[in-house]
């Protein structure tokens, strides 16, 4: 009997998905993007995730369990799909690399400064390897360890409480933005949440007793309360303007901690960072892999690793500065935001075909 996934790794699973690089810049494109208490925004686009992981838990449900891959390919033939899942994995091995080498340059620019960025994503992809190797199961409980190495980050708030103040979220709502309110930057904003939408490839893996979508529900409204706490932070602890210029405002905050027996706290705080952006770029290369052993089953998974982790690299090369990974970031979240919606539409029509054509053949 196959071991099945508890709601309470999924619910850390989902919460170490959804925590990358972009985490660093959430207060400024809040403040940029939402405006004077955007917060209160962020929490609406939450909501909007919620909803989105709901559809979800109809496929789920209406699928009875079964993977994406079985759900598709019980109605469509194999030609038009396998084209669909090849562009498929290129996006999902752009995002896992794209997060990693932008969290790479962050490190090199605060810790590294004279190193080869390209070596130090050298090392992360071997580490992403190592992962890769393994099944979902050791996957899982390696992100459950790392939740437990990085959660404890939060403990660092009651430092900024003595300059934080309530007064500098203003009375005002939603002003004050860069360019006026616009999909993009609300895009911008959602991108954050990016990863929920990866609970689809946990479906072979659960069952009635993992309570799947409890777990998933519970990983969104962690994540959520992080954020929320990140960006309340960051706003009543500087100006309203000084959150729209600095580029990463979490790191400006963590810059400030003195500690006796330290002198730059952020350089021992941030490679902590490190755990969630590895889980990140695995388990996307985890649904690449999942896509491409669809095309090819007579591949092991381990003999996969190693081309997909040599593909991420190979990705790596494309920014060299922070400002094209940014860039590279956007792109590749923005189309997986559509993937994501997309994704739970298509396939309930789908289930809904099937069950039509399963009761002309009786």
């Amino acid at each position: 009997m196959k071991e099945k996934l508890n709601s309470f790794h999924v619910a850390l699973l989902i919460y170490m998905i959804e925590l990358d690089v972009t985490v660093l810049m959430l207060p400024r494109m809040v403040a940029v993007q939402i405006g004077t208490n955007g917060w209160l925004g962020f929490l609406g686009l939450s909501l909007i995730a919620a909803f989105n992981i709901w559809l979800y838990k109809l496929v789920y449900s209406a699928g009875q369990g079964r993977s994406v891959f079985e759900i598709s390919e019980a109605v469509l033939p194999k030609f038009v799909l396998y084209p669909v899942y090849a562009v498929l994995s290129l996006l999902w091995l752009g995002i896992g690399a794209f997060a990693g080498k932008s969290f790479v340059l962050v490190f090199q620019t605060l810790s590294f400064q004279t190193s080869s960025p390209m070596l130090i994503f050298a090392v992360y992809c071997l580490l992403v390897y190592v992962l890769l190797c393994k099944d979902l199961y050791s996957i899982v409980k390696a992100s459950t360890v790392f939740f437990l190495l990085s959660i404890w980050m939060l403990l660092l708030a009651p430092n900024f409480f003595k300059d934080w103040s309530f007064h500098r979220f203003t009375s005002f709502l939603f002003q004050g933005t860069t360019n006026g309110h616009s999909l993009n930057g609300m895009l911008d904003v959602y991108s954050v949440f990016i990863g929920y939408e990866l609970c689809v490839f946990l479906f072979p893996f659960s069952d009635a007793k993992t309570k799947l979508f409890k777990g998933v529900f519970a990983g969104h409204a962690i994540i959520t309360s992080t954020h929320l706490f990140t960006i309340l932070i960051s706003f009543g602890f500087f100006s309203f303007e000084e959150v729209k210029i600095l580029q990463f405002p979490v790191i400006h905050t963590l810059e400030y901690i003195e500690m006796p027996f330290i002198n730059r706290v952020e350089n021992l705080v941030f490679p902590f960072f490190l755990f969630s952006n590895l889980v990140t770029t695995v388990m996307f290369a985890f649904a690449a892999r999942s896509a491409l052993r669809r095309m090819l089953p007579h591949i092991e998974d381990k003999r996969l690793a190693l081309p997909l982790a040599a593909a991420i690299f190979a990705l790596g090369f494309l920014p060299t500065v922070f400002r094209e990974a940014a860039d590279w970031i956007r792109l590749t979240y923005f189309t997986e935001t559509g993937v994501a919606f997309a994704l739970p539409l298509l396939l309930l029509l789908l289930v809904k075909l099937g069950g039509k054509r399963t009761k002309e053949v009786s």
